[in-house]
Formats: C-alpha cells, structure tokens, sequence
C-alpha cells in the first residue's frame, strides 16, 4: 500500500470533469468559488494560488494537479483539501444537485482519503531500529509517550549493548538527526518467550503513539504489517491473513524480510494487535508459507501499565 497516492491517475480525468462542471454551473466567478473551500475548510495557502483563474476548465485541471500532488503535513497528519472538499459537496449533494455518477466519484475519493490518512497515521508510530546509527536491525512501534515496543531477539540475538530508533524514514525522506533518539538499554519489560521487549526512548519524540488493542483474533482475519524490510524505508504491505492463532502466538502470511523483526501488526482498524516475530525459533513450526507474530493480548499484563 502507498498512502501517499490519494488521486489515481485514471480518475483524474473523471474528477477534473465533474468538478469543472460543478464550478461552472453552480457559480459565476472566482470569488464564489473561493467561499466554496473556505466554508468546506480547505486553508488558504492552497487554494490562493489558483483562485484568480476565473475559467472553470482550467482552475479545475490546476485544483485536481494540486490535489494530486499534495504532500500531507506530520503537523496535519489528519487533513487532506481533496477530502474535505468533496465531504462538503457529498453533505450538500441533494441542494447542489450532484448527478449519482458524481457522488460515487467523490464518495470512493473520500473513503480513499481517510483510509489513507490512517495509515500514514499508523506510519507515524513506526520507527527502524539501528545499531550502530545507520545500519537496520529491527522495527518498533511507539505505544506510549517514549516507550517502545518490539522483539526482545532483535537485542539478545546479537548482544547489542547501544542502539537507535529513526522515525519517519520513508522513500521521500531524507534521514534527518531530529528524527534519531537513543534507546535505554535498562528495559522496562522483556521476555524471551513471547518474544518481545518494551523500552525507554531517551528523550520524547513528537509521533503519536499506536493505538493499541487486546482483542480476541481469528484465523482469517485480515492484518497489515508496517516494516522495515532489511533495512530498508518503511513499507506498508497489502492486506495478508492470520492463518494460525495459539494462545501466546499467531501465524500470519504478509511478506516479510530481515529487519521486520518487531514491526507491528494491525487489524482494519488500524489497532495494533500483534508484533511480527519471523522464525518462533526452536518448539513450534509455523503453518505452510506463514511466519510468527506475538499477539498483544499474549502480552497485555506486562505492558498496558506502561501505555499511559
């Protein structure tokens, strides 16, 4: 999944047309058009830039070009102008008169809106474990202020004595020292089996926490994984299954890779569920073309105090 493509390009076409079409029926010049994303909460610095072309073809084309390119903001990590734009037409669709073949346009870009917005959310709590500083052991997920939570083997395998977690490492980013912090090595909380460990981050990074959940799992039931496959930026993969649940485990069959070890596991919701562990090591063989995850509900006791 890339949550960064809010606009694809086959229904460029389709949206540059009902939206010339909206501005050119419904007003008559370009300062009503202004109150139109005023009044729907697109902000200023946005729409100012084309609002003085007065042709309704060509102020639609440059709106959908910006749309198409607009990078969301970690300071408005909930907002896209696309989405509340077409959410003001979709609450005044019957007033305005929108044709049905609009309003499924504009609702399947709003639902594509939100959902991406969640998810670049859930990436915001993700972060590549480092030891030394540039080089990519493991994943974690930020579930409390400046605690993290992640595979205790990522540390134990190795013996790893310092490390580091980078936030906001993605294709498009550069690697910034405002996003590196040092870990605490004295660990709140681990455990060899269930894999996982819950540690300080030295000093309070400015991401929002995962929002966590112990809920009962299912096999079957749908899971993202957010990793950092060896290394490598952060990835948000494709729908995959639960193909086994145990009591303090889960299989599952999204792809992963070295680096992935502790990323974290989320339903639909975007809730946080489980912990990709890879191979569950010497015990217990995973199912066909599956590998192992650590379920949160396995490990609720010992880390819920530390969530707040």
């Amino acid at each position: 999944m890339n949550p960064e493509i809010f606009l694809e390009q086959n229904d460029v076409a389709f949206l540059e047309n009902s939206l010339e079409k909206f501005f050119a029926t419904r007003f008559d010049n370009a300062s009503s058009w202004r109150s139109v994303f005023s009044s729907s909460g697109v902000e200023n610095s946005f729409i100012i830039p084309i609002i003085f072309i007065s042709n309704p073809v060509e102020f639609s084309n440059r709106l959908v070009a910006k749309f198409k390119d607009y990078k969301v903001s970690y300071q408005r990590i909930d907002h896209h102008p696309m989405a509340n734009l077409l959410q003001y037409l979709l609450n005044r669709k019957e007033s305005y008169e929108l044709e049905e073949k609009d309003v499924d346009l504009f609702t399947k870009l709003t639902e594509r809106c939100r959902e991406n917005l969640k998810a670049i959310k859930a990436r915001n709590t993700v972060c590549r474990i480092e030891s030394p500083k540039g080089m990519g052991i493991g994943t974690g997920v930020l579930v409390g202020k400046n605690v993290l939570l992640t595979c205790n083997h990522i540390f134990s395998k190795t013996q790893v004595r310092q490390a580091w977690v980078r936030f906001n490492y993605n294709a498009d980013s550069h690697q910034l020292d405002k996003d590196l912090f040092e870990l605490d090595m004295a660990f709140v909380t681990y455990h060899n089996r269930p894999d996982y460990a819950l540690v300080k981050i030295k000093n309070n990074p400015q991401q929002q926490k995962a929002i966590c959940s112990n809920e009962t799992l299912d096999s079957g039931q749908d899971v993202r994984i957010i990793h950092h496959p060896q290394g490598n930026p952060v990835i948000i993969s494709d729908f995959g299954q639960i193909t086994q649940v145990g009591e303090d485990y889960i299989d599952h069959n999204v792809k992963t890779d070295d680096g992935s070890s502790g990323a974290p596991i989320f339903n639909r919701q975007w809730e946080l569920i489980a912990i990709h562990q890879g191979n569950p090591g010497i015990g217990r063989s995973v199912t066909p073309d599956s590998t192992a995850g650590i379920p949160i509900r396995a490990i609720w006791n010992q880390i819920s105090p530390h969530l707040g």
